[in-house]
């Protein structure tokens, strides 16, 4: 039966409120039990239920492991609304009552509140739907596989996209936890918000013998060395000032004892940026200043291997999603968010429909520390969890909503 009540945010942060301990005991679930990229079975099958436990129906093993959901309200705009769901190796140490029971694994990223917030947001909306006021229909979106990629170089968002969970989609919003963030800020921005990620690996060569006679070796160290001044000046003299990025490098291993020279140097980073020609730039760039190894006698192996893309967001659908959260939150709780050289392969999703993606606070201000992701330590004050699905629910809502009244419906 239809009813033209129109849904606000605050009408769905209510509800947000009142399932909060579900919501958490399903993020306690998940965090309990973290999988690897494509391989979250057991976190799949646990979704999976609960969805078919509400009424909604799925498709499972897309891109892999993922579970696609679909609720149908009246005629309108269809949103996607994503979650990921892998882990992170990393052994926790939070000593707390839902720790992870699997050695040397950890939702260290919050990729467990982030299922627990959209199963969170699925409820509410089913709700809506139930009763007659949805206007339009939902695709949930729980992928796998965001912070690694398979064998052949893809990540559960673009085999996603790939696999064409994302056709006919309107719109898409994803969310993320920012521990740099006090808990009851939702955060974004038009344009780039998160940077594209490459790898590259080098391997220089030089020519090997004792120590005691460096005048008759080619010291690959020495050579390595070299490489990474000149890598290191890529960025302030090689790259427009006003344009951002960054080369790391995270890795250097050459030698086995102190009294032999190697035959060569291993070296492995990243590349990020924010624009193509930057992200071709600071390439073609590493190419040449690797070339002070040839220069010094020794030959260098470059392989760079392209990772996600920018993640670049909609004006419009970012807008529509800051606004729905300031309905509930207040307009100074809904800020611009800054651009950060993380990265994520939302991306992808947001080159196949208008996206946006919000930087959910979750730092208690009454904590002596901030607790980061991607360590052993990273926790989140779970008052964020009703309002990350309220945010989920309320953007659909928003632009499903301002779509119609644009098209006179």
């Amino acid at each position: 039966m239809s009813n033209d009540t129109p849904i606000t945010s605050a009408e769905l942060y209510t509800r947000a409120k009142a399932i909060q301990s579900k919501i958490s005991a399903w993020r306690r679930t998940i965090h309990k039990y973290p999988e690897l990229t494509f391989t979250e079975h057991r976190t799949a099958g646990f979704v999976n239920k609960t969805m078919l436990d509400l009424g909604i129906e799925t498709q499972t093993e897309v891109a892999k492991t993922g579970v696609v959901g679909h609720i149908q309200g009246g005629g309108g705009p269809l949103v996607g609304l994503r979650a990921d769901m892998d882990a992170l190796p990393i052994q926790e140490e939070n000593n707390s009552s839902f720790d992870s029971e699997r050695p040397g694994l950890m939702h260290a990223c919050g990729h467990d509140a982030h299922t627990a917030m959209l199963m969170g947001a699925a409820t509410l909306l089913k709700e809506m739907a139930d009763e007659g006021r949805l206007p339009g229909a939902v695709r949930l979106l729980f992928q796998p596989s965001e912070e690694a990629s398979d064998d052949e170089g893809k990540s559960g968002g673009i085999r996603m996209v790939e696999e064409g969970a994302l056709e006919g989609v309107d719109a898409v919003f994803g969310i993320h936890v920012d521990p740099t963030k006090d808990l009851g800020i939702v955060a974004s921005r038009s344009g780039p918000l998160m940077a594209s990620a490459d790898e590259f690996e080098i391997t220089v060569r030089g020519a090997g013998g004792h120590a005691a006679r460096p005048q008759v070796a080619n010291d690959p160290i020495v050579l390595a060395a070299h490489a990474v001044h000149a890598i290191h000046h890529i960025v302030s003299r090689r790259l427009d000032p006003l344009e951002p990025g960054v080369i790391t490098i995270g890795q250097i291993h050459g030698g086995t004892v102190n009294n032999v020279i190697p035959d060569s140097v291993y070296l492995n980073g990243t590349i990020r940026s924010f624009s193509p020609d930057a992200r071709q730039l600071l390439q073609d760039e590493l190419r040449r200043a690797c070339g002070v190894v040839e220069a010094m006698g020794g030959s260098f192996e470059l392989t760079i291997k392209k990772g996600y893309p920018p993640t670049v967001l909609d004006p419009e659908a970012t807008q529509i999603a800051l606004d729905a959260a300031a309905e509930f939150l207040g307009e100074e709780n809904a800020p611009q968010a800054g651009m950060v050289m993380a990265a994520e392969d939302f991306a992808y999703m947001a080159q196949a429909a208008p996206g946006s993606f919000l930087r959910l606070g979750t730092h208690n201000p009454d904590w002596p520390q901030r607790y980061f992701v991607h360590t052993s330590t990273f926790r989140m004050d779970e008052d964020a969890l009703p309002i990350g699905a309220a945010a989920l629910a309320a953007a659909a809502v928003k632009w499903m909503q301002e779509k119609r009244a644009g098209s006179g419906e």
